[in-house]
């Protein structure tokens, strides 16, 4: 067999194969006594039929039988023998097989890029400090406080962004009432009274009294509960009848005592602690894009594009879907399409990039996933949805899942691993009094 490989694109490969007459006839005969052993043909016996008759009855299907031999023997051969890593299915062309001639055809496949790892020990990161200051426990405790936020009528006075009113509303077409509804309670901030859609709500809301009433223009969407008017332009009509105002209590023991600490002190500590702990997630969360940032750098390499434009096509609809479901305006979707094409194609490269230098990394320094790590991995699934750990292997095999899971563990791993060979260097978090100084050194400069 001849094989002769071109590259045709960026881990873009064809090869040229010929198979000589020789092995073509050889198959031929394999598949001709295969059909022979099988065939029921009237006055013969199970393989006796005559080598001519069973050709001309079963010729086609000999002869696709062949093809389907041949070439995936020779495909397999010519991955194996050159060392390629084809990604996807392989585009086989035009095969014109003759007995008594050599077989030429090609085939054209997307492969793996071949590429020198840069020197990813001690790469060099910086830390920030983890440290819990007094503004930070009294943000969180603000929080809370509003967490806890009552409701309270605003008896006199205007309405207020954060506020809620109590109103009726009507909706009208060309002057015409096509529905009303009474005592709904609607927030200001927000953009929607009873599902439609009201984008200028709190522009006209916000210095409004118990009484007043505001009519805006709307565009009536998919939901709308009268099925010929959906889609429509249309003006809304909201009669303000009270006003309501989120009341946030004193931040003190009795606070405290509402979400389950003995004191306003316990409190504060617990929340020194959980406040401590998300500051370290988030500081080694940095280190880890450094670290994500060094090896991107080092991926330089071209990518297949089919598989770059197939998966970026993916992820462009998955992304659509997700506005969509959270109610994005079509028109916007579209309007930002090229956009969010782009962004797909960009984020598919980078995540494509650092998966096969990771995957390197992972080979050079014979990082493995273990049994035991992929069963804690599952424990630890089963304890957060609260079932069997059996039960969760079983869904995660369902769903196709197991191989992402392992490859999830190896790269969390090689990852430790570049952590432990990291070179640190702590790093002073820049204070609000170093902001002023830069800024007044900035003036002083002009």
């Amino acid at each position: 067999m001849n094989i002769e490989i071109e590259e045709v694109g960026p881990c873009k490969k064809l090869l040229k194969i010929e198979i000589p007459r020789e092995k073509i006839e050889d198959e031929w005969q394999k598949q001709l006594s295969e059909v022979s052993r099988m065939a029921n043909l009237p006055g013969f016996r199970k393989g006796k039929a005559p080598r001519k008759l069973l050709e001309r009855k079963f010729g086609d299907q000999i002869k696709d039988e062949v093809k389907r031999a041949v070439v995936s023997e020779s495909y397999r051969q010519a991955v194996e023998g050159n060392k390629l890593s084809p990604i996807g299915d392989p585009n086989v062309g035009d095969i014109d097989l003759e007995l008594g001639k050599p077989l030429k055809f090609e085939i054209t496949l997307e492969v793996l890029p071949t590429f020198e790892l840069g020197e990813y020990k001690g790469i060099q990161l910086k830390k920030k400090p983890v440290s819990i200051t007094d503004e930070d426990i009294d943000n969180a405790l603000n929080t809370i406080s509003r967490q806890k936020a009552q409701l309270t009528v605003v008896d006199k006075g205007k309405v207020k962004e954060g506020d809620y009113i109590i109103c009726d509303c009507e909706v009208g077409v060309n002057g015409e009432v096509i529905w009303k509804d009474e005592e709904l309670e609607v927030m200001v901030s927000g953009s929607s009274v009873a599902n439609i859609n009201v984008p200028d709500l709190k522009t006209n809301i916000v210095g409004a009294k118990s009484g007043d009433k505001r009519t805006m223009d709307v565009e009536l969407g998919n939901n709308f509960p009268v099925e010929q008017h959906r889609n429509k332009p249309a003006n809304i009509e909201i009669s303000i009848k009270e006003i309501k105002r989120p009341a946030s209590p004193d931040i003190n023991d009795e606070l405290a005592k509402q979400v389950g600490y003995d004191s306003l002190g316990e409190l504060k500590e617990f929340l020194s602690k959980r406040l401590e702990v998300e500051k370290k997630k988030l500081v080694e969360g940095e280190m880890h894009e450094q670290i994500y940032s060094k090896l991107v750098e080092m991926a330089d390499f071209d990518l297949p594009e089919d598989m770059i434009a197939h998966q970026s096509n993916e992820r462009l609809h998955r992304y659509q879907m997700e506005l969509i479901s959270k109610g994005a305006p079509l028109e916007e979707i579209e309007k930002n399409m090229d956009d969010l094409k782009n962004a797909s194609e960009e984020s598919v490269v980078k995540d494509f990039k650092l998966s096969l230098v990771i995957d390197r990394i992972a080979e050079e320094e014979k990082i493995f996933v273990t049994e035991d790590d992929v069963n804690q991995r599952i424990n630890g699934l089963a304890g957060m949805y609260g079932i069997e750990p059996a039960l969760m292997r079983k869904h995660l095999e369902k769903i196709n899942s197991m191989s992402s899971l392992r490859h999830q563990l190896k790269a969390h791993k090689t990852l430790n691993f570049l952590m432990k060979e990291a070179a640190i260097e702590e790093v002073r978090e820049e204070t609000k009094e170093d902001v002023k100084k830069e800024v007044k050194a900035k003036q002083k400069g002009k």
